[in-house]
Parts: structure tokens; sequence; C-alpha cells
């Protein structure tokens, strides 16, 4: 069952998010497959990063709260507070599966 990981980050870290992107964008890569998803929250002007949402293909919340630990951005202390949940796809490109769909079926 993935994990989906919500970031919130520190108000007025830009410099620090910008000094660290490349890593964090590398990190993210060095995962392919198992990254089913991921993005930046934006505030409602819809331009304003506030923090990321992942989802991270792995059945261990101790490996989703590595990942999240390691990730650059929370390194270069950006992150204020992270949630880390269990997620169960059951909608898939408008079909629902009572049972749950696997992204990769």
């Amino acid at each position: 069952m993935p994990f989906l990981i919500l970031a919130y980050d520190h108000p007025d870290k830009d410099p620090e998010r910008e000094a660290v992107r490349d890593a964090h964008r590398a990190y993210l890569a060095s995962f392919g497959a198992r990254i089913l998803a991921s993005g930046a929250l934006l505030a409602e002007d819809g331009r304003t990063i506030i923090g990321g949402a992942s989802l991270l293909d792995t059945s261990s919340y101790d490996e989703a709260a590595r990942f999240e630990a390691e990730d650059p951005y929370a390194r270069a202390g950006l992150r204020k507070s992270v949630t880390i949940l269990p997620w169960r796809l059951r909608w898939w490109v408008g079909a629902f599966a009572v049972e749950g769909h696997k992204a990769f079926d």
C-alpha cells in the first residue's frame, strides 16, 4: 500500500529551496517508478510553494519516513511539518474498484 507524504514548509524559504532544488529532483528521480506521483503544494494564489506531496510505493511506514527525512528539502530545514499516511487507490482514471487498484495493473 503506498504512503502519501504531505510536507509543509516554513514560510519565506525560497532561497533555501532554490539552492537544493536540483538535488531534490535528483533524489526523487533515484526512486524511479516507486514515486507514483509528486509535486508542489501551492498557496491559494496558485504560485507560492508551501510544501510538497508525494506518493511513495512502499508497504513500510519507516521507509516512507526515511524517504522524507533524507530528501534534500528536509535536510535543508525547509519542512515545518510532515504527515505520512497509508493511501489506498480506489479511483483510477475514472474507474472505481472496491478492493482498490494498483497503479500499474
